[in-house]
């Protein structure tokens, strides 16, 4: 068998670091079919990302000729790691006593649960850039994988994602329309502690704009949200154009039943119907683990279970907290279409909904009382057009009867016209849950 130049990154800052370095450089050599070849010097590097305060690190980059394949050399570099004293799995970014990674296999692409060729993060870390140079290489003639990798072919997406899950990764999906803000962010980041790969969808979807809503006018900004999305994690961004989610001929569409009554389905006809009707298709192309959607869009949150465990998707809907601005206003795209005074009178939504918790928990029961609660104090905001306001059960958002309520979601939507175009803006509060 031919062999194949690899390098293979060291690291220790627990114990005799020197030793814990030499002697896996010594194991290697004694393993068949890997032949060390070079190795740089031992550089001092501090810890990069979060973690528990711990010691400086010692680095070296080794150059092996092998002769064995990736994952067996992985598998050699594991055990030499549970040979030094490090227990796996270990928790990201603590203490170690060796640390191997193998940084580069020949001319080698991989992408898998358990190992990523190149190295994903290598030309981010001077402990092992510096080492690089010093055994000759040439950074900039290097392979190294961007991330977030940007697809706009769904066959593309599909084909990414199918490499995953032979690869034994956990898939999370963030779908979302762009503009990304915080609470955006928020999503990716969660998805990211909770799965291997992460896919940030950027699409915004004609099916679930009505006539004379702002599908065209609805922001736009493809760069920042990359960027937001780097910072995020995300491994993949798909971005496509219209026509390839739905060609010419397109014609067929979810139907979405009670969940999507009332409220949001009662003024945009056919909103959660495109909803559904996207959320399927990207379901399919990704075959996602996990699918992370905000609580703000909570009845949105409502017809996606329903769509998910009706269509027996084999995937888990994560909602997500709704992040808010210092002020308490929940965070939206449509936020940047504020005028000041409107955005001032923005935060009635969510004043008028604490207010009412307030209520909840001091002793009010009453489903109707509560209602009045939150009204009055969106009645003293004349900037806040009120479209509805609702108290529902939780999760499902099924309606609940006049009476005694032992819990439920408070509701609402309001539109505000001081700025160059009218916004709508939506909002919702547990009456018992202390978020918000």
């Amino acid at each position: 068998m031919s062999a194949h130049r690899a390098y293979v990154g060291l690291g220790s800052n627990e114990g005799d670091r020197d030793q814990h370095l030499r002697r896996a450089l010594e194991r290697l050599a004694a393993v068949p079919g890997v032949k060390v070849a070079r190795v740089s010097s031992f550089v001092d590097s501090e810890l990069v990302g979060d973690g528990p305060p711990q010691g400086r690190f010692r680095n070296a980059v080794a150059e092996l000729h092998t002769t064995l394949p990736p994952a067996a050399l992985l598998a050699v570099c594991k055990a030499l790691e549970a040979e030094a004293g490090r227990r796996l799995p270990a928790p990201r970014n603590h203490p170690r006593p060796l640390d191997l990674d193998l940084l580069f296999h020949g001319d080698c692409r991989l992408d898998t649960r358990e190992l990523v060729l190149p190295h994903a993060r290598w030309h981010e870390r001077e402990f092992v850039m510096g080492p690089l140079r010093e055994l000759g290489l040439d950074l900039a003639a290097l392979p190294r994988q961007q991330r977030p990798i940007v697809l706009t072919s769904p066959e593309d997406l599909a084909a990414t994602c199918t490499g995953w899950l032979e690869g034994g990764c956990l898939i999370g999906l963030v779908p979302t329309m762009g503009s990304l803000h915080r609470g955006h962010q928020s999503l990716v980041q969660r998805a990211r502690g909770e799965c291997d790969r992460v896919v940030v969808t950027i699409f915004v979807n004609p099916l679930q704009f009505g006539p004379g809503e702002d599908f065209a006018a609805y922001p736009r900004d493809l760069e920042t949200d990359l960027a937001r999305c780097r910072d995020a994690g995300a491994d993949v961004v798909f971005a496509p154009a219209t026509a390839a989610m739905y060609d010419p001929a397109f014609c067929s569409h979810v139907s979405v039943g009670a969940a999507a009554e009332g409220m949001e389905g009662a003024l945009r006809p056919g909103h959660f119907s495109g909803v559904a009707t996207v959320v399927a298709r990207l379901f399919v192309m990704v075959r996602p683990h996990r699918a992370y959607f905000g609580e703000k869009d909570a009845q949105q949150l409502a017809v996606v279970r329903r769509l998910a465990r009706d269509l027996g998707f084999p995937l888990r809907v994560v909602p997500c907290p709704i992040v808010r601005e210092a002020d308490g206003l929940a965070m939206s795209s449509r936020n940047v279409y504020l005028g000041a005074a409107d955005r001032r009178a923005s935060t009635v939504l969510v004043q008028a909904l604490r207010a009412a918790r307030e209520a909840f928990r001091a002793g009010q029961r009453d489903r109707d009382r509560l209602l009045q609660v939150a009204a009055a104090v969106l009645a003293g905001e004349p900037r806040a057009a009120l479209d509805y306001l609702e108290l529902r059960s939780e999760g499902d958002l099924e309606p609940l009867p006049p009476g005694p309520v032992v819990g439920g979601r408070l509701l609402v939507a309001a539109r505000f016209r001081d700025g160059a175009r009218p916004v709508r803006l939506l909002d919702n509060l547990s009456l018992a849950a202390d978020d918000a």
